[in-house]
């Protein structure tokens, strides 16, 4: 037991001394890698979302015939003063097209399987994620952080909070598109409208509810991301970090405002818009990335696992 300890001990002088040359005699290390959004996780929940919106724009094709049969039938009614309850038949018809896309849809996305495809998501977030983190230590330090660390239980409630979040987020989306192409549809019959112009309100608000999801693809894996970055950074007894944008035009003002300069992990982060205050990735559609500042007086690493012996350096 005694001999362990004594390696354990030795061996954690060595990996000291190999990391603290790395400072060349300061306290803080600048990250000489600043990790990267997981591009692959994002364009794997665009793809989720597409088809996910999908669902709702097939059901409301194999519909529509017959919802623009009725309107043109009611609205010609309407317009020749043939008959004087066309609005209230026009209304019924309507809700009952549009109640039996919304059950059809809802049928679909139950099957779907949502949240399991969203914990896939997170999952791979999480991976890439941490490869990147991985880079960043070996990059910095010249050490290699464990690889099964961070695939634990270590983000298991954030991963969770994250996956219920955005299953409501999601599954709004159909039922709030469908009243909208309602809401359409009746407005247009009472203004006596052309089909094909609520043809194309309609395929319009459609494209709203396909961008909007898309949105919350990119948002919300810039966030998770976020939120991993600093889990793994504070854990690492990391508790700064430098602001750093995505340095294209894409970059809001009081975002690049902010680069380049450190700030702490604790509390609510930096003044960002209107009053908001953000780390990175918290804000809305936020690509920026928190680049760790070391400090070698209260590092906490689980590297490589050596002869047996679990290393952390502290």
């Amino acid at each position: 037991m005694g001999a362990v300890r004594m390696d354990e001990k030795m061996l954690n002088k060595e990996l000291m001394a190999k990391v603290s040359r790395k400072f060349y005699g300061h306290t803080n290390l600048y990250s000489k890698y600043t990790p990267k959004i997981p591009e692959g996780a994002e364009r794997e929940y665009i793809r989720m979302v597409n088809e996910y919106t999908g669902i709702l724009k097939e059901e409301l094709e194999a519909e529509f015939p017959t919802l623009k049969e009725i309107y043109k039938r009611e609205r010609d009614a309407e317009v020749q003063g043939r008959r004087e309850d066309s609005a209230t038949d026009f209304l019924l018809a309507v809700i009952g097209i549009f109640n039996r896309i919304r059950n059809k849809v809802a049928a679909r996305c139950l099957s779907f399987g949502l949240k399991k495809r969203l914990l896939n998501l997170a999952l791979i977030n999480r991976r890439m994620t941490t490869k990147e983190w991985e880079k960043v230590i070996r990059t910095s330090l010249g050490i290699d952080i464990r690889k099964d660390y961070y695939l634990g239980d270590f983000y298991l409630d954030q991963l969770a909070k994250w996956v219920s979040e955005n299953v409501d987020l999601i599954t709004s989306i159909p039922e709030n598109t469908l009243d909208k192409m309602k809401d359409i549809v009746l407005d247009g019959f009472n203004r006596g409208r052309r089909t094909t112009d609520i043809a194309k309100d309609i395929q319009l608000a459609y494209g709203v509810s396909r961008k909007k999801a898309r949105f919350i693809a990119r948002d919300q894996t810039a966030k998770l991301n976020g939120q991993i970055q600093r889990a793994q950074q504070m854990d690492a007894g990391i508790t700064e970090y430098i602001w750093s944008d995505c340095g294209d035009e894409r970059v809001r003002r009081s975002h690049r405002r902010l680069n380049g300069q450190k700030f702490s992990w604790e509390g609510e982060g930096p003044e960002t818009d209107n009053g908001r205050h953000c780390h990175p990735g918290q804000d809305f559609n936020c690509r920026c990335i928190g680049r760790p500042v070391f400090n070698r007086n209260t590092l906490n690493l689980p590297v490589k696992e050596d002869g047996g012996i679990k290393v952390t350096i502290k």
